[in-house]
């Protein structure tokens, strides 16, 4: 039976998915009804996101709307939204499709080839017609599918490709509507996007094919630009990644500036028309040219706001690293790393009149709104879910795991400590899924789970990280092991699958790390560490989030460094915060006899 209908919106709700709406779902509809569609919403983990996002759309397109949009960060969550809502179109980006120029005998990937070089391609998809460029051929599955995105309708895509199409290509008109799922995500997403390497190995092949077809006075310019980029890189320690200084950077947008684009694409063009370049044999290289003559102009802008002056404060990082020599088979010993930052002014561009940010971890509006530049009216919903079916642990005895704190047994202590419980919880059934937050960690727990006996699944020599997670839901191993980047949150886990999580520690960056040397250039230290503090905080609630994806679940989580004490309680929602619940008064040992007996 429908929930009787409190707001003119819920009219467009997906009954025929959900038909039965939790309350959380129906007061977030009448949120948005309130605010006209211009909202950020704070759900529960679990709490059906997508079908409150469908509600907009749906409305919206029932008014005759063309322009709908709903963005997520990766693949796997369209591929979600797809099977959910079978009407809703997809656009992916390259990546996600095969290339038919080079025939089946060349199996390409989309984003592997100079598409945009390939000028006379027979599959090319005139986008203002749908027709190809050869009257009855194949039609490129990329273009095909993006032609057919710009007929209207709701579209559901990933944060990067919407970037790429709707800001930087504009292909596609201004949306009408726009979701965007974990919110929280987006600006992480663009800053991704918006980054480049600029390597030796990739510039010296760049050199080589502009001498081979007489482009001798663009291979002069970049070879000069590569003798003058090593030569800054060299100046730094090897193995270290080391931020790069203005008038470093001048120099380099002073000899890149001379580069001429437009005449290099012209007789690019004219080397492949007339047979003098065989597109099969230098692929890869036309790839990386075409990379460069397309993205030259974003390449000297990204530099140019990497400069720190008087007059403003940089909006991207540049940095260096190098190998002091290359072991066998490495190609890349030099290279420039060009990352985006500030990117709230091109979130806010390209949203729309009505935009529905949501999250089930938005926590402080104000952090969240100057990472991403999105500043509607926040509201945060209550969770349905009985929090009698959840534990929070954060142990007394745990060590501080920070990086100038901790020692190596420390580390090691803790590492086993989970291991061996794990173990002891696989005993009566019940598996775990441990988080951890760099690769070093990762490949400890896998080498001590081999000495401590525990059936732990993991991904690399091969395994991709989806792969080792499926391999876990169907059964495979008392444990899963991962990296937060790959299993802290967008991984569900209900129904018993991982009944227990372990978080090592928080995701602080290392002092290292050129984010981390931006940040403390650019901001003052108090800006600076609650910026910090806030990620950190929607990271522990992210994880705690894997196991518990609906009413009936029951999860444990145990957050294993003291780091977490000052915190992780007011990081929870309220109804996580009694002591019923939350205990930050035990020992670990405790903490695991009081899982086991929420378990049984």
């Amino acid at each position: 039976m429908r929930y009787s209908k409190t707001a003119e919106m819920m009219e467009h709700f997906p009954y025929d998915v959900h038909p039965n709406p939790r309350v959380s779902q129906i007061v977030a509809v009448e949120r948005m009804e309130m605010q006209n569609g211009l909202v950020t919403l704070e759900l529960p983990t679990g709490g059906g996101k997508g079908a409150v996002g469908m509600t907009l759309l749906r409305e919206g397109e029932a008014n005759g709307e063309q322009n709908l949009h709903y963005i997520v960060p990766n693949k796997t969550q369209v591929e979600q939204l797809q099977q959910q809502f079978p009407e809703v179109k997809v656009a992916m980006g390259r990546c996600e499709h095969k290339c038919l120029y080079y025939g089946p005998e060349h199996p390409f990937r989309a984003d592997e080839v100079p598409c945009l070089l390939l000028a006379d391609c027979p599959h090319r998809v005139n986008q203002e017609t749908g027709e190809t460029f050869e009257p009855n051929a194949e039609p490129c599955p990329y273009y095909r599918e993006k032609f057919l995105a710009k007929q209207g309708g709701i579209v559901v895509q990933t944060m990067a490709f919407y970037l790429f199409t709707h800001l930087l290509a504009k292909e596609f008109e201004p949306a009408d509507r726009l979701v965007i799922d974990e919110a929280h995500r987006i600006a992480e997403v663009f800053r991704g996007a918006l980054s480049y390497e600029i390597t030796d190995h990739h510039l010296r092949r760049s050199i080589e094919f502009l001498q081979e077809i007489g482009a001798t006075e663009d291979a002069r310019k970049l070879k000069r630009f590569l003798v003058v980029m090593v030569s800054l890189i060299r100046k730094r320690r090897p193995h270290s990644k080391t931020l790069l200084e203005n008038d470093e950077i001048i120099q380099l947008i002073n000899i890149l500036a001379e580069v001429d684009d437009r005449k290099l694409k012209t007789t690019i063009a004219a080397a492949i028309k007339s047979g003098q370049i065989n597109t099969v044999e230098k692929r890869e290289i036309l790839k990386k040219i075409e990379t460069l003559i397309y993205s030259l102009r974003r390449y000297l802008l990204s530099l140019e706001y990497s400069r720190f002056d008087e007059k403003r404060s940089a909006l991207n990082y540049t940095y260096a690293y190098y190998e002091e020599e290359k072991s066998e088979g490495q190609k890349v010993q030099h290279k420039l790393v060009v990352k985006g930052y500030y990117v709230a002014p091109l979130i806010q561009k390209v949203l729309a009149p009505k935009t529905l940010a949501m999250s089930a971890t938005i926590g402080n509006p104000e952090y969240f709104g100057f990472e991403t530049g999105i500043k509607s009216p926040f509201f945060a919903m209550e969770s349905d879910f009985p929090p009698k079916n959840t534990r929070i642990f954060l142990p007394t005895d745990n060590a501080d795991l920070s990086f100038n704190k901790r020692s190596r047994q420390d580390l090691n202590r803790t590492l086993r400590r989970m291991i061996r419980s794990a173990k002891r919880f696989a005993k009566s059934g019940t598996r775990s899924l441990i988080v951890v937050n760099s690769e070093e960690e990762r490949g400890k727990v896998i080498s001590f789970s081999l000495e401590e006996g525990l059936d732990l699944v993991s991904y690399g020599k091969g395994i991709h990280a989806r792969e080792a997670l499926a391999r876990f839901k169907d059964g495979e191993g008392d444990a899963l092991v991962g990296t937060a980047a790959h299993y802290g949150e967008a991984v569900d886990l209900p129904k018993g699958l991982a009944q227990v999580i372990f978080f090592l520690r928080p995701g602080y960056p290392n002092p290292n790390d050129p984010m981390a040397q931006f940040e403390d250039r650019k901001f003052p230290q108090g800006h600076k560490w609650a910026l910090w503090k806030w990620r950190v905080m929607i990271q522990a609630l992210q994880v705690r989030g894997r196991n518990m994806r609906s009413k009936k679940d029951k999860g444990v989580t145990f957050f294993m460094s003291s780091q977490f004490e000052n915190l992780l309680y007011h990081a929870m929602p309220e109804e996580l915060r009694s002591k019923q619940v939350f205990f930050k008064d035990k020992t670990f040992d405790e903490c695991v006899a009081e899982a086991e007996l929420l378990l049984q």
